[in-house]
């Protein structure tokens, strides 16, 4: 049924197409055609109404033109005119210069929620307009970019429009993390043509096991997304080699029931990964998607991510609520106020836009999210992230009910609000007119909704005491780093360089803090005192006092209570073969076993000695030559990580380097090899360094 009915649509949108491109000739620039063109290819996709394709296509006439105005009115009437204003007004508000502006347009968002139409049609037009920017490589690209991947994409992804969003990431991670992603696209690409045909090979045993059990089946494959394998590497810190969905195959069938078949298939003909087994099917995730996902290993090692669905469910992940949208005026869909209800809800969780330069991060561990799936005694189903708690599900059923709740029965039986809830949980709510929420609530909940009303509530009714907590948090934590600010650390420069993380108001950051929402960290010091930093980067110098501890000690064969040195030539680091070499002058010179000079013909063998490492406390200072691209990030990184690891950075020096890559000399003072080589992979695994050269 929906196949005709698209190819209907399809053929109506195609002739209308053509009227609307005859019609918009008289006042649409070059410019203007080109782009109403992409759109209105998007918008077939998306098998809208005749009104809202209408709307969508003339979305850019300049409605100041009393003659467009009539135009417009006459040929397709006033509904499709309204349509277009609502667009154009959505349109004025920029993003995201200030957190005003951003409320603004979710306000805007939630007036228009009941109407799907026109919000479909505005992130049409967003993609449209990002894809006409990166072809005209326009100077606005990256600001458009930034817009969609923190506000657009998100919404589309809520609305599981895989058509949208997905290209909204792609292009916005192209050109707003260029370094990493024509590094990631260089490691990627040297794998495709391998990975492609391992894919070709699975497919090919697939298809085989398919017919033999008389299964008819589609099937797709495909190598993981740039901007998705960025999301897995940054998030779960792992390398290219660990990510489990690089290679994924679909297999589409006609009926519910094949999808359980070929599951069975499947799982018998290769080995299961334990853990990487999802039924999406039986519970659907809150934006609609349901599909079978599974992980297996073939007999050569390689993982394949197998995803098993039907033709309707393929649509729905595709199209998302879009798939569920009245294609002709008229027709009714049952599904269509639960889509409309989850837009409103995300739209008013404020835990995603009270700090716009961190919606970015919220969001990615929402993507991350896993489920169960609760139920009221009545025995309806309420879909939480994992681990959720009965003040989570109280929330999920009415912000009344979770402000007013007082206690819980799981299964029957009294609990703790703060019970880790199971999947199959029949959960009764108790609430009383004298409860309310409580600042401990925080530290157990999982769920963005009941977040956002709980910090609404203590906003509202205690927030003097949430900025009290939160000052004295900060203020203690700034005494660890008294000798480092020194007399930096201004009020001035504090609330002049608060917009820059993202908050208005002193009261607003040290709220933040109280409830755990932004957390104390070197790096908040430099953002918010950056001239106490600075004067120390130009000092290069970093805690040369603090050095106390004494050189190794170095046992020698034959020999006892002689000095030795440590070779200049391959400074050789505790822990690492040693041997030593008495030289012309009677020194003891210490080389590293693997030191490419000790097998020149200036060395007589008969001078090499055996030596090791005598075991007491003992500090080395280690050189390296650290390569990147952006001088502040990879120097906030260092010290960071130097900090966290209890290491001295002794010195740092910005040096010349044969390309246009920023390079910094760098000495550290470490206990052993092991300490060394620990650092040196952490900082090689930093998306700020490209790569790191020990001297």
């Amino acid at each position: 049924m929906y196949f005709q009915k698209r190819i209907i649509i399809l053929s109506d949108s195609k002739n209308i197409k053509t009227e609307l491109f005859d019609f918009s000739n008289n006042f649409y620039s070059e410019k203007q055609k080109r782009l109403s063109s992409s759109l209105l290819d998007l918008l077939i996709d998306l098998n809208l109404d005749n009104e809202s394709f209408i709307s969508g296509s003339l979305l850019f006439a300049d409605l100041s033109n009393p003659v467009i105005v009539n135009a417009i009115t006459t040929k397709y009437g006033k509904t499709v005119l309204q349509k277009i204003e609502l667009l154009q007004r959505l349109g004025n508000i920029s993003f995201p210069d200030s957190k005003k502006q951003i409320t603004i347009l979710r306000k805007q968002f939630i007036e228009i929620a009941d109407d799907l139409s026109i919000i479909f049609i505005k992130l049409a037009e967003r993609l449209a307009v990002l894809k006409f920017s990166e072809t005209e490589n326009s100077i606005d690209l990256t600001k458009i970019a930034d817009e969609c991947l923190n506000l657009y994409s998100p919404i589309a992804h809520r609305l599981g429009l895989r058509v949208i969003y997905q290209q909204m990431d792609d292009i916005a991670f192209k050109h707003l993390f260029p370094d990493d992603y024509h590094k990631l696209f260089k490691a990627v690409q040297k794998r495709r043509d391998q990975l492609e045909k391992k894919l070709r090979d699975m497919n090919t045993e697939l298809s085989l096991k398919l017919r033999e059990n008389n299964i008819k089946a589609s099937i797709q494959s495909r190598v993981k997304r740039l901007y998705s394998i960025y999301l897995k590497l940054k998030n779960k810190g792992v390398s290219l080699d660990d990510v489990f969905d690089l290679m994924a195959l679909r297999i589409i069938v006609d009926k519910v029931e094949d999808c359980y078949f070929v599951l069975g298939i499947v799982h018998s003909s290769w080995v299961p990964i334990e853990g990487r087994f999802r039924d999406w099917v039986t519970y659907p995730k809150p934006n609609g998607y349901r599909s079978i996902q599974t992980t297996v290993l073939n007999r050569k090692g390689d993982k394949f991510e197998i995803q098993i669905r039907t033709q309707e469910m393929h649509r729905q992940a595709e199209f998302g609520s879009a798939a569920h949208w009245a294609y002709k005026e008229g027709e009714k869909v049952k599904d269509k106020t639960d889509w409309i209800a989850r837009l409103k809800e995300f739209l008013e969780t404020d835990e995603y836009f009270d700090n716009p330069y961190e919606l970015q991060e919220l969001l990615k561990s929402e993507q991350k999210r896993d489920y169960i799936h609760v139920l009221t005694p009545k025995g309806d189903i309420k879909t939480l992230r994992k681990d959720s708690t009965p003040i989570d599900f109280a929330y999920a059923i009415h912000t009344d009910l979770g402000s007013k709740v007082s206690g819980a029965k799981v299964n029957g039986k009294l609990s703790k609000l703060t019970t880790t809830l199971k999947s199959g949980d029949v959960v009764e709510i108790i609430s009383s007119k004298n409860a309310k929420p409580s600042r401990d609530w925080l530290n157990h909940i999982k769920t963005p909704k009941a977040r956002s009303k709980i910090l609404i509530w203590l906003k509202k009714h205690e927030n003097d005491q949430l900025v009290a907590d939160g000052k004295r948090i900060w203020e203690k934590f700034k005494k660890q780093y008294r000798t480092k600010l020194g007399n930096n650390a201004d009020e001035q420069s504090f609330k002049s360089n608060l917009s820059n993380i993202g908050f208005k108001s002193p009261e607003d950051f040290y709220s933040a803090i109280s409830i755990n929402s932004l957390k104390c960290s070197q790096t908040l010091l430099r953002k918010l005192y950056p001239s106490a930093f600075e004067s120390k980067s130009r000092k290069k110098k970093f805690n040369e006092k603090d050095s106390t501890a004494k050189p190794p000690q170095i046992k020698v064969e034959g020999m006892k209570g002689i000095e030795t040195k440590l070779s200049k030539c391959c400074n050789p680091i505790k822990g690492e073969p040693i041997i030593a070499y008495v030289t012309s002058k009677s020194e003891i010179k210490i080389h590293s076993i693997d030191c490419p000079y000790i097998s020149s013909p200036a060395f007589e063998k008969d001078k090499f000695k055996k030596a090791e490492w005598i075991d007491t406390d003992s500090v080395q200072t280690a050189s390296m030559k650290i390569i990147g691209q952006d001088y502040n990030d990879m120097l906030n990184y260092i010290v960071d990580e130097a900090s966290g690891r209890k290491l001295i950075v002794k010195s740092l020096n910005k040096v010349k380097s044969n390309n246009k890559s920023i390079c910094l000399a760098v000495e550290v003072e470490v206990k052993d090899i092991e300490q060394l080589r620990n650092f040196i992979t952490k900082l090689e695994k930093s998306k700020f360094i490209d790569s790191v050269i020990l001297n």
